[in-house]
């Protein structure tokens, strides 16, 4: 399969564009709505005025009819009607991109077929209402977003509420053009559970005269970015700042811990290599603030590996890594789940530099030294609630993090983990404890850690002992 280069297509960036004036002139009616209101009630003019008659006799039920006609409703003291409130609030699945049309190629079947999840009609009744349920909206919900779009539109919600999300899902759904009529598809070795190779859907552009790039082109490593860039700081007209103090606008989700990404029809030997851009966002603009990091569908060929190591510049010191088969494949009209067969999903883990302040210069060379700190002290990740097992291998060398059992469940397990390569420590045992009995350590006793001045599995050995065990000289 030929490989497809990247582009933002013209046609969907036009239809963004022409969509978002709406937005803008919705917004401005508005505000002139507003603007007369105010003026009426400033001459003394109720806006709303209706006579009495007017409410009887449309048969439309209003207070003043209310007192006339029926009784009482008997009284609920406020304790329990908020916890209705809180439950009638509370979705029991995610929502899919608030704020926005969500579009139906972009949902899973039982997305589509379930009823609404949450009573928003509530929020409409009073303001008590209004701003208690806002509150419960914002802050008992997980929400999905499908296109930069709907991520960047959640700029609406005002930031009390957007600084309490600290777990978000983006679904990042290539899309592929042609100007010929080719057929591709996804491999059956995408995923154990298709049968069958899964056709693209080719979005079928035509050819123009010009010296622009032809042929089978992808919308995926730059919706990767814009995603990315739509979590940058929204403008806020009433950020406090003087031309004396500068204050930093807070981003989209400032206090986001979690993120999950699904990558949904991204092939292996099907994408190019992302742009540079990906490593300033990953690293530099939203560098070191994860505790973890979920990557589901990452192409398992050079190209997905590089992807992964980026946005792992996501991660605080110490943060979790997870990068687990693909979750769903997209198909003409729907997306499509794909599940884990086993009790426990296979997936691989790695804890990003933590290292802490063991010497790193034996086990690394060139540029793995690529630092993005700049001087700058960040916070590690911090640690798992609960006590870990007792483990023989634990020491400064091991990290112990609680990982999950299964991807769409809360249950976790402990593991340990090597903080020099990152990986789990059943996998690297062999290699990080080859010169623990080598006869350059005291006989029957091995090599005492540099590090802690203890001996133990995997000790880092001194550095007079380094030339001997890594050929190389400090």
């Amino acid at each position: 399969m030929s490989i497809a280069w990247e582009c933002r297509d013209q046609a969907d960036q036009a239809e963004i564009y022409y969509n978002h004036p709406l937005r803008t002139k919705i917004r401005r009616l508005e505000d002139e709505n507003l603007a007369l209101k105010r003026i009426l009630l400033e001459n003394g003019i109720p806006w709303n005025f209706r006579s009495r008659s007017a409410h009887i006799s449309n048969g439309r039920m209003t207070r003043s009819s209310s007192r006339i006609r029926c009784r009482p409703l008997p009284h609920i003291p406020v304790e329990i009607q908020l916890r209705i409130l809180y439950f009638a609030m509370t979705s029991p699945q995610p929502i899919v991109d608030p704020l926005c049309k969500t579009k139906p190629g972009h949902l899973l079947i039982q997305e589509k077929t379930k009823s609404n999840q949450i009573a928003i009609h509530f929020l409409a009744t009073c303001k008590a209402y209004h701003s208690e349920g806002t509150k419960f909206l914002w802050n008992n919900n997980s929400f999905v977003f499908t296109t930069p779009e709907a991520l960047r539109n959640f700029a609406e919600v005002p930031l009390k509420f957007r600084r309490d999300i600290k777990d978000i899902n983006f679904r990042i759904i290539a899309k592929f053009y042609d100007d010929e009529d080719r057929t591709r598809k996804i491999s059956r070795n995408h995923h154990p559970d298709l049968k069958k190779a899964i056709p693209l859907m080719i979005h079928k552009r035509p050819k123009e005269n010009t010296p622009a790039r032809r042929g089978f082109r992808t919308y995926g490593w730059y919706q990767l970015i814009d995603f990315l860039t739509a979590m940058l700081p929204p403008y806020d007209p009433s950020h406090p700042s003087t031309p004396h103090v500068l204050n930093p606008m807070p981003k989209l989700l400032p206090s986001l811990e979690k993120l999950r990404i699904d990558f949904v029809n991204f092939g292996m030997n099907m994408f190019s290599s992302p742009p540079a851009q990906l490593h300033d966002l990953a690293s530099h603009q939203f560098g070191c603030t994860l505790n973890e990091l979920v990557l589901t569908g990452l192409p398992t060929d050079d190209v997905g590996e590089r992807v992964s190591n980026e946005l792992a510049g996501l991660l605080k010191n110490e943060g979790l890594l997870i990068d687990h088969a693909p979750t769903l494949v997209a198909q003409k009209n729907c997306i499509r789940s794909l599940t884990c067969d086993t009790v426990e999903c296979h997936y691989t883990s790695k804890v990003i530099r933590a290292a802490g302040n063991i010497d790193m210069n034996p086990y690394v060379h060139g540029d793995e030294l690529h630092a993005h700190s700049f001087g700058l002290e960040y916070p590690a990740a911090p640690k798992d609630e609960g006590e870990p097992p007792n483990s023989f291998f634990h020491s400064c060398r091991t990290i112990w993090k609680k990982v999950p059992v299964k991807l769409e469940g809360d249950e976790r397990k402990w593991e340990l983990f090597d903080r020099i390569s990152g990986q789990p420590w059943d996998e690297v045992e062999e290699e990080a404890t080859m010169y623990d009995c080598a006869s350059i350590g005291e006989p029957d006793i091995g090599i005492t850690c540099e590090n802690c001045g203890k001996v133990h599995p995997g000790a880092i050995p001194p550095d007079y002992l380094i030339e001997d065990i890594f050929g190389i000289d400090l």
